[in-house]
């Protein structure tokens, strides 16, 4: 039985939830953006890899956005043309584009493709859950190389082997830097909620402390385009 975040899934490849799409009572929930800069951090494209078919709110979203600044990648010590994924948690009360507010963001790789892990079999009998939050380093082909779990809530092990099991199959689309993919390391939280009969985001800890929302799906570490604005609320 697989009781794992399909919210969770659906935001990571920029697509509401059904919920989001069929009904204005979901008030947060996530947008992810391709995000075209020059070389001086001017967005020259921003285009929304999925939408939710809420227009006004997109707009609102997009007008705060192309008010950011953002800093592009460097290659040997110059800056360079980039495309970033930008992903947005928003809370918007009432579905009301006057209301609507970002309320996290972060750039880096956008992930395309992610496989459920199994819910261990004795920890669901037994009623535990826990997060366990994963290092992914991905490569410029947006295959992930490398998994580590770094923090976990739980003490069960299983809950650790069925995430870093499952996330070897994820992809990712790439940053280009000058046109050209480049890798990332992402931190990416697997939410393993026994006692809820819908499966939902979870608020979760970084290594070092660093306490992220439900709405921050994941998170690159090392991106290669990063937001400078100190309007924004940032997630890298």
């Amino acid at each position: 039985m697989n009781i794992f975040l399909t919210t969770l899934v659906a935001a990571s490849l920029g697509a509401a939830s059904p919920a989001i799409a069929a009904t204005a009572e979901a008030s947060n929930f996530n947008l992810t953006y391709a995000l075209d800069l020059d070389r001086d951090g001017t967005i020259t494209a921003l285009t929304p890899t999925a939408s939710p078919d809420l227009p006004l709110i997109e707009a609102a979203v997009e007008a705060e956005v192309r008010s950011w600044t953002f800093r592009p990648a460097d290659v040997d010590g110059a800056a360079v043309p980039t495309r970033t994924y930008l992903r947005l948690g928003i809370a918007s009360p009432g579905m009301d584009p006057a209301q609507t507010r970002i309320v996290s963001a972060a750039t880096g790789p956008a992930l395309t493709s992610m496989t459920a892990p199994g819910y261990p079999a004795a920890a669901l009998r037994q009623g535990d859950g826990g997060v366990v939050v994963l290092k992914l380093k991905v490569d410029a082909k947006g295959a992930v190389r490398r998994v580590v779990a770094v923090s976990s809530s739980s003490s069960r092990r299983d809950f650790t082997q069925a995430a870093e099991s499952a996330a070897g199959n994820w992809r990712f689309l790439p940053e280009l830097a000058d046109g050209k993919p480049v890798g990332a390391t992402v931190l990416i939280p697997v939410c393993f909620r026994p006692q809820s009969p819908e499966p939902q985001a979870c608020d979760w800890t970084a290594p070092g402390g660093k306490q992220f929302s439900r709405s921050s799906v994941s998170v690159a570490v090392d991106p290669a385009a990063r937001i400078t604005s100190d309007l924004a609320i940032v997630s890298n």
